[in-house]
């Protein structure tokens, strides 16, 4: 690492201010910038922003542990720095060397400290003049001129004040050079300063940071283990010793005092083990080691480029030895009776490494483009894969479409070629400097002919034209053409290329090669998969079409089609899914996602930096949406961080160290993932980047503290009025349509217009659980509607949006909702899957219901019973009717209005001494949402709403039947002609 000398050029003079005796103020030393809450930058210690951090391991600042564990650290390279290594001076002076001021330096590691003779782990102090060199540690904590140590030497000891060089009497066997020792002038014995002066013990902090478990610092105990510990290492799985551990109970993650003084490396290069970088995993989780094939339970070290995993102690396997049940040496290998293929180097396409021969269906990565031949070359340190013809193209061509000049091969990333207009991103193609004039591979190799008949998109031949020319494309395909074109001389039309030229269909060969299977080729299958197969696709997890999958018997690995010919990508970038670059690991293994908080069996998207998991179909999860349960935006997080929370949307338990959508402003309100990306929840649109809009959705503007301005009746003001008149049915709210009955409403000073209180407060634009837009209030239209959860009719006020329309009573239903018929548990909108429920009240199927969640209820009601109102007045009896929630009783029930027979087991109006039962549409009929004396139309008559409150009822029109509903219909220019109900309004046109 080098150093950064922005502020102090490196002959500036060295003042006393500048020239500190390492005291290493964060004040005063030019090297420490405070970024906010977002960490510090320390130029001279490492390159990217550092949080504060609290760890016991070695500093990669100078190498050793300290007994004071604060410093900062950076996670994406994994890298911890002590407080004061980072706050660090650049020049100081040292009382090792008192005559030149040294400078903070980078080591490239092969300096030794001239005052302890230990190796310079990374940052030092030097002087050029001297060639004298001071690590961080004794800089700060420079040796005393004279120690006791009588467990060393039973004589004081004096450090020596001239380089000398000299043997160790402390029996170390280290040999340096010219050093400074302690010496016994007595005993004329000399010691290494580092064999006689120890740093002062570590202290062992009540909490610390780990870079393995970020989330939380770990806590230290001792004593009992906690009772859901597995008694083990999170990374080492050593038993752990409960004198001193540190653990953290929130995530069951525990650590020995080894793994927090010296942790496993985040990643490895140890040719013994692999061939490639190996990196830590740090989880729980259940792999087969490739090294020697048993089973682990945690945090191996992964190449997820080959798929290949290990255990930590099986990094040091031997390569060759010798065994006693074996004449001959053996040696170990990854994949037994796989042999190793010798490569070829492809230098125009892969300068980076040879390539192995290899059959694979996918795009290729020379030309961008299938090819009907499935040979090639591969690369799978890089990913990439080259068509064999494409390998082996000739570095000269002469090529019909550029007639007057040779075309030679170059590499022109990201150009067009001017024969097909095609631009697919690859680095190689023949090109003409004179002209530049360009032509990729496939063209090269499979030029479009002069003349093509294609009826499919034009009835008459088409001819290549052999000059550049722009065009406007005939097939539709909604780009501009500029170049080689195809034309229809009759109907001068032009085509690109590319719409009309295709490339010969891809044969499937019986084996091929992939990239996420290397170890043996996959056999082409057709039919049903094998007995032992589970039937999906190794990689995306979707269900095998039998008719042509690939498929490899002895590691049961199958894959369809569409992901042999188009494989998810090795590694990708998705800020929307993680900060950081992922990595597919295409194995059978159980885990958590991360995004989503539910289980995965396979092929995840991995960030091994952040111990970071993804399904596939969660990488493309939203940021910022809208749900219907909820009246804010929620924004996705990558960890929720609420503890006991339960989902807005399903009302389970959410596991808040996973991500999920919170709202910004209710801070107890968060939703899973899956749950908050239903297609009955969210309406599809992301809006990151969408401006907010800020509506006023307050119904009524408040006069005083009795009157209001509403919204739907601007012209006069409302007056507050408590109602203690039990039922009026010729006042009715204009709002709901219900009569006004003991409850306290707003009348307007200079007409007939009312609101119930509650009606008058409803929100003019509103979210619901029904649907996923949000709802308009309308209020200024009467012809009919048919509310959509309850199928009722009414002309009151209504939400809507688009097609949809819910009437007041549903619409202000929101979760949780507690009835009176189910006090216990609180109702909510559920997943139906497409089904129909049948409702506890009146016991029909039906599609819009609320149900109880608890695990040993299975209450639903329907929204029709849900808005049944408690209490109604009726004629039958002089006191109010209450609404009863079904009994089990025997013998029959009769209805006193119908007087027919009634089900006991469904809902039912009762008198208060319970010795009725009415039906609760004879009570209230079909048109209760319909105000009294409105106009309504029929298919071919117009029919006025009156109420039913003669002495003698009339006589229905339609079914000759008595009308017993408290609201009927009476036919516009006709004397004395009623119809009982909307059904027989519908009936009779």
């Amino acid at each position: 690492m080098g150093l950064i000398n922005q502020w102090f050029p490196l002959d500036t003079l060295a003042t006393p201010e500048r020239i500190r005796m390492a005291c290493f103020d964060e004040f005063t030393s030019p090297f420490y910038m405070t970024m906010d809450s977002e960490g510090v930058l320390m130029p001279l210690v490492h390159e990217h922003l550092m949080m504060p951090w609290n760890d016991l391991r070695k500093g990669d600042c100078c190498g050793l542990s300290k007994a004071v564990s604060v410093g900062y650290y950076c996670k994406s390279c994994d890298f911890f720095a002590h407080k004061k290594c980072g706050e660090s001076s650049e020049f100081i002076q040292h009382p090792s060397h008192p005559n030149h001021t040294l400078q903070l330096r980078s080591s490239e590691g092969c300096n030794s400290c001239n005052l302890c003779g230990r190796t310079i782990s990374d940052l030092f102090y030097r002087c050029d003049l001297c060639d004298f060199d001071v690590d961080l540690y004794c800089a700060k904590y420079p040796p005393p001129e004279v120690i006791d140590i009588p467990e060393t030497h039973h004589h004081k000891l004096n450090l020596h004040k001239e380089l000398i060089e000299f043997n160790c009497d402390a029996k170390c066997g280290k040999i340096t050079g010219a050093e400074f020792p302690y010496v016994c002038y007595e005993c004329q014995l000399p010691f290494h300063v580092d064999c006689v002066w120890r740093p002062s013990e570590l202290k062992h902090p009540s909490e610390v940071n780990h870079s393995y478990h970020s989330l939380h610092p770990l806590k230290l105990l001792s004593g009992q283990l906690p009772d859901n510990c597995d008694g083990k290492c999170r990374l080492c799985a050593r038993k752990i010793d409960d004198r001193l551990f540190y653990h953290c109970s929130p995530c069951n993650f525990t650590l020995d005092l080894r793994c927090v003084l010296n942790p496993p490396q985040q990643s490895l290069l140890n040719l013994k083990a692999h061939d490639h970088q190996l990196t830590l995993l740090p989880r729980l989780l259940s792999f087969t080691c490739n090294a020697c094939g048993l089973n682990g339970d945690r945090s191996p070290y992964t190449c997820v480029q080959c798929d290949f995993m290990i255990h930590q102690d099986c990094l040091d396997l031997p390569r060759v030895i010798n065994i006693n049940q074996h004449d001959h040496r053996v040696s170990r290998t990854s994949v037994p009776g796989v042999g190793n293929s010798k490569g070829v180097l492809l230098p125009w396409f892969h300068r980076k490494h040879i390539m192995m021969p290899w059959n694979d269906m996918r795009k290729g990565d020379c030309c961008g483009s299938l090819e009907s031949v499935t040979d090639g070359f591969y690369c799978k340190s890089c990913d990439i894969f080259i068509h064999k013809k494409c390998g082996e193209s000739s570095g000269i061509i002469d090529h019909s479409s550029h007639p007057d000049h040779t075309l030679e091969l170059n590499r022109y990333p990201n150009k067009s070629c001017n024969l097909c207009g095609r631009s697919k991103g690859v680095n190689v193609c023949y090109r003409c400097d004179h002209c530049y004039y360009q032509l990729d591979l496939y063209c090269a190799k499979y030029p479009p002919p002069e003349f093509i008949d294609i009826p499919e998109t034009h009835h008459h031949k088409l001819t290549l034209l052999k000059e550049r020319i722009e065009f406007d494309c005939d097939a539709k395909c909604g780009e501009t053409g500029d170049g080689f074109a195809y034309k229809c001389p009759e109907c001068d039309l032009f085509f690109h290329v590319d719409c009309v030229w295709h490339p010969p269909e891809v044969n499937h060969p019986l084996e091929v090669n992939h990239s996420y299977h290397p170890w043996h080729p996959l056999k082409l299958h057709t039919g049903q998969p094998p007995h032992y197969s589970d039937g999906t696709c190794r990689l995306c997890a979707r269900n095998i079409d039998d008719r042509l999958f690939y498929h490899c018997s002895p590691c049961n690995f199958t894959l369809d089609l569409r992901c042999v010919l188009n494989p998810p990508p090795q590694s990708l970038l998705n800020l929307k899914a993680h900060d950081h670059q992922l990595i597919l690991l295409p194995r059978l293994r159980s885990f958590t996602c991360n995004a989503c908080g539910l289980s995965g069996d396979r092929s995840p998207y991995i960030c091994i930096q952040c111990d970071f998991m993804i399904h596939q179909d969660c990488l493309d999860l939203p940021r910022l949406i809208n749900v219907n349960r909820h009246d804010h935006r929620v924004s996705r997080t990558s960890v929720l961080g609420v503890v006991n929370s339960v989902c807005g949307v399903c009302h389970q338990k959410v596991d808040w160290t996973c991500g999920g959508f919170s709202c910004q402003r209710c801070s107890s309100y968060v939703v899973h993932s899956k749950c908050a990306t239903r297609r009955d929840v969210w309406n599809g649109k992301e809006l990151e980047g969408v401006p907010e809009e800020i509506e006023d959705i307050e119904p009524y503007v408040v006069i005083d503290d009795n009157t209001i301005q509403h919204f739907s009746h601007k012209e006069h003001y409302l007056r507050l009025h408590v109602n203690d008149v039990l039922c009026n049915d010729n006042k009715r709210c204009k709002a709901c349509t219900h009569p006004i009955f003991l409850q306290s409403f707003y009348s307007c000073m200079d007409c007939d217009f009312l609101l119930h209180q509650n009606c008058a407060g409803f929100p003019r634009m509103k979210r619901h659980v029904l649907h996923n837009e949000r709802l308009t209030l309308v209020t200024n239209e009467t012809k009919l509607f048919q509310c959509a959860p309850c199928d009722r009719w009414s002309n009151g006020f209504r939400y809507q949006h688009g097609y949809k329309s819910l009437d007041l009573q549903c619409g202000s239903i929101s979760e949780p909702f507690v009835h009176p018929s189910h006090p216990d548990h609180p109702l909510y909108h559920t997943l139906l899957d497409g089904r129909n429920e049948i409702c506890d009240g009146c016991k029909k199927s039906w599609y819009y219901v609320l149900s109880c969640i608890e695990d040993d209820c299975r209450f639903v009601l329907c929204f029709k019973c849900l808005t049944l109102p408690q209490v109604v007045k009726h004629r039958v009896d002089d006191d109010p009717l209450l609404l009863c929630y079904g009994e089990k009783a025997c013998g029959k029930y009769w209805c006193d209005i119908c007087e027919k027979e009634t089900n006991p087991e469904t809902w039912f109006y009762t008198c208060k001494d319970h010795q009725s039962s009415m039906h609760t549409m004879c009570v209230l009929g079909d048109s209760v949402g319909i105000m009294p004396k409105s106009t309504i139309m029929g298919w071919y008559k117009y029919y006025e709403v009156v109420l039913n409150n003669s002495i003698s009822r009339p006589v229905c029109e339609m079914c000759k039947s008595r009308c017993i509903f408290p609201t009927i219909m009476k036919i516009l220019e006709a004397s004395n002609e009623y119809v009982c109900s909307l059904a027989c309004v519908l009936e009779r046109g």
